[in-house]
């Protein structure tokens, strides 16, 4: 028998194989979960979704801009996830190949003794011994998916690459809206340094104005002390929001992947960024956008699947094997016919007495994949509740600063009135010295509030899975 023949007959083989109709497909097929969900929202969501995708550029700020552009292509979180997704991709083509038939090639040489203390028919040759044997050949397998194993197998390592596919986008989100939420946070800060340097100037002008009226006879010591007290109190939080300040614009680096000092260009103060504009997304379409959902439900998928791999070793395994090889002790004649060697056929294996640890094992895939549903529809409630609070965060934030707005202005004019009144000796400087705190107060609370404004419609984003 020829190679080219042993070749053709395994092929027919394997062809007829393929046109028999498997018997079942072990385990449960795969349906996807439906939740109950809510028609809207209980706040106020926007009237458009066209910059989900980029929403960053509503702010309209190219420094923005830029550091997200850093983050994407610097970040080693994202370069982690990239990774592990095309390595979930190569397994996928790994268990992909066990559909195909498995060929090998193998060839050696080796000085082989017989022993001499076996009987041998009469009148066969006695052989060299030791001798060399010189063997090459190839030897081919496939495995028949009757009962839809490797099917199964395929289905789970398909679930979880396409999964790994929906953690990039989920880390990229992640990442985005940290990095942008620190760069609002970074120029907030920028705006209470400024408010601080504000009031410090203001209050040395109220110092002089108390040093002459005490040079001059005018009201007493105390009056100077607590002015310089109030002084001091306001100076002291300067070093407090730098040291912060710093440390905003170091965790901005590690987003970006740059070297500590690599942006310090930010430390140009520059406004909050402001936009008010709000996706709308229904909370079914929710489900079909956020990253981290769309995981939990291919990860459920492939959990489901693996209930059918762990059936199917339950089920006998039929399997094509085929050996062809040339063995001679004669090296020019190992390519020869009568050096051939062959086998081919079917080989059918069954587990007989395994303790109950195959059962056991279908038993701990059913309890996982009941766990992955659990995972997946709370996966689902975290998200409608993010978006909930985001959008009352968001909602709430516009109420704060209007009334801070309103409470800056007011302290402002107070302050101009008090002080001069105290200048004409009409009222005490304790008057001052109260006005002073609450507009120090007001002006920095204002400016958090802004920073905070700005990085809830931030979460909103997030929450609505924004920024892939």
């Amino acid at each position: 028998m020829s190679f080219v023949k042993f070749v053709r007959y395994f092929g027919i083989l394997i062809c007829i194989s393929s046109l028999l109709p498997g018997c079942a497909t072990v385990g449960p097929d795969y349906v996807k979960p439906d939740m109950a969900l809510p028609a809207g929202w209980q706040g106020e969501s926007g009237a458009s979704d066209e910059m989900l995708g980029a929403w960053w550029e509503l702010f309209e700020d190219p420094a923005l801009d830029g550091l997200l552009v850093q983050v994407r292509a610097n970040n080693r979180q994202l370069a982690m996830a990239t990774a592990n997704m095309e390595r979930y991709a190569a397994l996928y083509g790994v268990v992909r190949a066990d559909a195909f038939p498995q060929v090998g090639a193998q060839g050696g040489a080796a000085y082989d003794r017989q022993t001499e203390q076996v009987r041998r028919p009469p009148g066969l040759p006695v052989p060299d011994n030791p001798t060399w044997l010189y063997q090459a050949g190839f030897s081919m397998s496939w495995e028949l998916d009757l009962w839809g194993r490797v099917r199964r197998s395929r289905e789970a390592a398909r679930g979880r690459f396409e999964a790994s596919e929906e953690d990039v986008r989920h880390t990229l989100v992640l990442l985005q809206a940290q990095a942008a939420a620190a760069y609002m946070q970074l120029r907030a800060l920028q705006a209470r340094l400024a408010t601080a340097e504000k009031n410090i100037g203001l209050q040395r002008e109220t110092l002089v104005v108390v040093q002459g009226r005490f040079d001059s006879g005018l009201t007493g010591e105390v009056d100077v002390f607590q002015a310089q007290m109030n002084l001091a109190a306001t100076e002291a939080q300067v070093p407090s929001l730098q040291a912060t300040l710093d440390e905003t614009l170091h965790a901005l680096c590690v987003l970006t992947g740059l070297l500590p000092g690599s942006l310090d260009t930010l430390r140009e103060p520059d406004a909050i960024p402001t936009a008010d504009t709000l996706p709308y997304v229904l909370p079914a379409e929710l489900v079909r956008r956020r990253p981290d959902i769309r995981s939990a439900e291919r990860d459920l998928a492939a959990q489901t699947a693996r209930i059918g791999v762990a059936r199917g070793e339950l089920y006998p395994k039929l399997a094509l094997d085929g050996t062809f090889a040339f063995a001679a002790t004669d090296a020019g004649e190992l390519f020869t016919s009568a050096a051939q060697t062959f086998s081919i056929g079917p080989v059918l294996s069954l587990p007989v007495f395994t303790g109950g640890k195959v059962r056991r094992a279908v038993r701990a895939e059913e309890a996982a994949t009941r766990a992955a549903l659990a995972r997946y529809e709370q996966t689902v409630l975290t998200a409608l509740g993010e978006c909930e609070d985001a959008l009352s965060r968001f909602a709430r934030s516009g109420e704060q600063v209007a009334a801070l707005r309103a409470a800056v202005a007011a302290a402002d004019r107070t302050v101009a009135l008090v002080t001069e009144l105290y200048r004409s000796g009409l009222t005490d400087f304790q008057r001052v010295l109260d006005a002073q705190r609450q507009l120090s107060q007001y002006d920095d609370a204002l400016a958090m509030a802004k920073g905070v404004r700005a990085t809830s419609l931030v979460s909103v984003y997030k929450a609505f899975g924004g920024g892939w």
